[in-house]
């Protein structure tokens, strides 16, 4: 698929993901509300919804929002990586995080998934990069309020924003659906199964075959994470 047809297609694979996520996470909470798989579906129900909201915003001037749950994405995601190792020390941070510990349970151990995914070959994925990059541009920091005064001039004066920005962001957000397909779906050796039924989801397998020949040039012109430059 070109990435055009990627884009045309994402609403109906995050419509069947949602439908799936929802099917095997009733079967895991009516067999045991608290456990590893229960959670791990939790999440993935989570990543969904803020996936479908961002592509709401999918337009300059509503560009701010959909970094806010660009960051909230990102940690819903980066916990289900997390939360699917097949080890006992993650099993007791998903006891804290049924619980409702004040601490910090819901936050995934960036360098742990790092290391799994150089393990298998992906390379550096910058988890930890990308989440300091969005907690910067979603808590009210000075490169936040930067962010949101070029965007306030975008619709209030009706500047003209950049055709490549626009390109960006729609090729981040494919991303985002292709690495929750990826963390949701895939069963490696680590992890626990989790039941998904990829024979219910055919568009998201299509997908998830096609999305990174189509979406690797635009993804190749920021391959360095980096907070914009205030004063630009």
């Amino acid at each position: 698929m070109t990435f055009d047809e990627l884009r045309r297609i994402a609403p109906t694979v995050i419509v069947e993901l949602a439908a799936e996520f929802l099917r095997r996470g009733n079967e895991c909470l009516k067999a045991d509300k608290t456990s590893q798989p229960t959670a791990c579906t939790f999440l993935a129900l989570r990543s969904i919804s803020l996936l479908f909201g961002m592509g709401k915003l999918m337009e300059p001037a509503t560009f701010d929002s959909w970094d806010v749950l660009a960051r909230s994405f990102l940690e819903s995601t980066d916990l289900l990586m997390y939360f699917r190792f097949d080890e006992e020390g993650v099993r007791k941070k998903i006891g804290y995080w049924f619980a409702g510990k004040a601490d910090s349970a819901w936050k995934a151990d960036h360098h742990k998934c790092e290391e799994f995914l150089r393990r298998l070959g992906q390379g550096e994925s910058q988890l930890g990069s990308r989440w300091s990059m969005m907690t910067a541009l979603s808590h009210p920091t000075l490169y936040a309020a930067h962010n949101s005064a070029n965007y306030v001039a975008s619709w209030a004066w009706k500047t003209e924003g950049s055709p490549e920005a626009m390109v960006q962001k729609i090729a981040d957000y494919l991303t985002s659906l292709a690495k929750i397909i990826v963390v949701a779906t895939f069963d490696f050796s680590e992890w626990i199964p989790i039941g998904f039924d990829l024979k219910r989801m055919p568009n998201a397998v299509q997908f998830q075959r096609d999305w990174k020949d189509a979406i690797a040039p635009i993804l190749a012109m920021s391959e360095k994470i980096t907070l914009p430059e205030i004063g630009r």
